[in-house]
């Protein structure tokens, strides 16, 4: 099965869609087309819907996945990535946030567009006298 991602440019964030079975190689190599995608376009957030996809990772690539999604993507607000309930295991998640990266993983597409479109409010700029 081929590994096919798609990418769609909304006002608030890169959204990457990907379908089809991958590896560590593979879905690394999607999360730099990401930090390259984002950083070129100076966007601050970015989704990756997985809901089509299936990821042959150990527990251990889990790991290496979630702090190379810290290492290149640190420059984003808010990442997040939405995927089947049964295939959401955390390991990922929980190492990219223990290396600083806000990202949040969900099953629900509405849960997650409402997370990365959020943030609170923005500061406010004291003016100088």
């Amino acid at each position: 099965m081929s590994w096919v991602v798609d990418v769609r440019h909304t006002d608030a964030h890169l959204l990457v869609t990907a379908s089809g079975a991958a590896g560590l190689a593979v879905i690394c190599a999607t999360v730099d087309f990401v930090a390259t995608a984002t950083r070129l376009e100076g966007r601050m957030r970015a989704m990756v819907d997985l809901r089509a996809a299936t990821l042959e990772l150990s527990f251990t690539e889990h790991l290496q996945l979630g702090e190379h999604c810290a290492a290149v993507l640190k420059h984003l607000e808010r990442f997040a990535t939405v995927a089947r309930l049964q295939d959401r295991v955390g390991t990922s998640e929980k190492a990219a946030q223990r290396h600083g990266l806000r990202l949040r993983s969900f099953s629900d597409m509405q849960e997650a567009l409402e997370w990365l479109g959020g943030g609170g409010p923005e500061p406010v700029e004291r003016a100088r006298g």
